[in-house]
């Protein structure tokens, strides 16, 4: 379903709603849920170090909607979630992906932190996880001593990434009716 452009990459809050964002097509992946919630008027002060390649960034009372997805490859036993965050009334044509740093992926302090600013200047944001509330590769990335779980180390390395992107791209499409013009 095509929610339509208004003036200026703005949409009315309502499309902020599960009902009228689908899932999107990921080949490999079986969704297992899709939530959208309205974040309005949030303010936050990012402080520098938290926003790559920025300085401190003061968001005002900036609207997003959050759009949260979680899916699997089925049997790989893994659960990954994505949230794309579409900025209201701010939308600046532009798709950036937030989150991860060395073992970690996206959705941590310092990766939400990251998406705030983001969504604050007008970007669509998305970030991967993969990897649960697990930071340490000591909890994650071995099936049993000695043996690597294979799957979780692609997922944080390339697949999640990938996944990450194709996703965001696909909701911001639906949601503004037209793609990312860079991301």
């Amino acid at each position: 379903m095509m929610i339509p452009t208004l003036f200026n990459g703005t949409v009315s809050s309502s499309a902020c709603s599960p009902t009228t964002i689908p899932y999107p097509a990921l080949f490999g992946a079986e969704f297992l849920s899709l939530e959208a919630n309205l974040v309005a008027n949030y303010s936050r002060h990012i402080p520098s170090g938290f926003y790559i390649n920025h300085g401190a960034v003061n968001v005002t009372d900036v609207s997003f909607c959050n759009v949260t997805v979680t899916y699997t490859h089925p049997g790989q036993n893994d659960n990954i979630e994505v949230q794309v965050w579409l900025p209201i009334n701010t939308w600046n044509g532009r798709m950036q992906a937030i989150g991860g740093a060395g073992w970690q992926a996206g959705l941590h302090y310092a990766g939400l932190m990251g998406m705030i600013a983001s969504v604050g200047e007008g970007y669509t944001v998305s970030t991967d996880d993969g990897l649960g509330s697990n930071t340490s590769p000591a909890n994650w990335g071995l099936l049993s001593e000695g043996n690597p779980n294979l799957y979780l180390l692609q997922n944080l390395g390339s697949v999640s990434l990938n996944d990450a992107a194709a996703i965001g791209k696909s909701i911001t499409k639906r949601f503004y009716g037209q793609a990312p013009k860079f991301s």
